[in-house]
């Protein structure tokens, strides 16, 4: 499998998405990336791979400004139903690969990025991309699985990684040059 693949299944199942995730997280994790990203009233944050919105829209209340990015246009097109639904104006949505957000350098206060990762045909450049638009002093946050052996979740859902260890979360950001990175787990199975 890769990344046009994993596009395509969430063009795909972009009607479906929201009730498919409720098995996976629950908002717990909007207040836990809002927490480690210190966001007020001022702060750009940008939400890579928004999807349907979820994180956008939960974050959107604990910020000024939230611009949210993702390869797929029908996620994207559910993410702005939803999004008008809740009555949320201060997000912006762009079409965009996790490699390549089209955003300047040194732009956002934060850039978050919830069960996205396992999906990056290249973690470590989705990572160096999130820490290229984020302000010096600012917050790269980054929720996913742990290391797994679930296969048939390539199958069914799409992933290319089958979660991440702790280890390998820390070679990340080392390579993008963030500092004063940790490792938080935000539940168990």
């Amino acid at each position: 499998m890769d990344s046009a693949q994993v596009r395509e299944f969430f063009e795909q199942v972009s009607g479906e998405w929201d009730q498919m995730h409720q098995d996976f997280y629950s908002t717990d994790v909007i207040d836990a990336l809002a927490e480690h990203s210190a966001l007020g009233p001022d702060n750009h944050v940008v939400d890579v791979g928004t999807g349907t919105g979820f994180i956008a829209g939960g974050l959107a209340p604990h910020t000024g400004r939230v611009t949210g990015t993702d390869s797929s246009p029908a996620m994207l097109a559910q993410a702005r139903t939803n999004l008008d639904q809740l009555g949320v104006a201060n997000v912006t949505l762009l079409e965009a690969p996790v490699e390549r957000l089209p955003l300047d350098d040194d732009i956002v206060d934060a850039a978050v990025a919830n069960m996205v990762l396992h999906h990056a045909a290249d973690p470590a450049a989705m990572i160096a991309e999130m820490a290229r638009v984020v302000r010096s002093g600012g917050t790269v946050a980054v929720t996913d699985c742990v290391a797994h052996d679930h296969e048939w979740l390539r199958a069914e859902q799409a992933d290319l990684w089958l979660g991440f260890s702790a280890e390998q979360m820390q070679t990340f950001f080392a390579a993008a040059g963030l500092v004063d990175y940790g490792h938080n787990p935000l539940g168990t199975a």
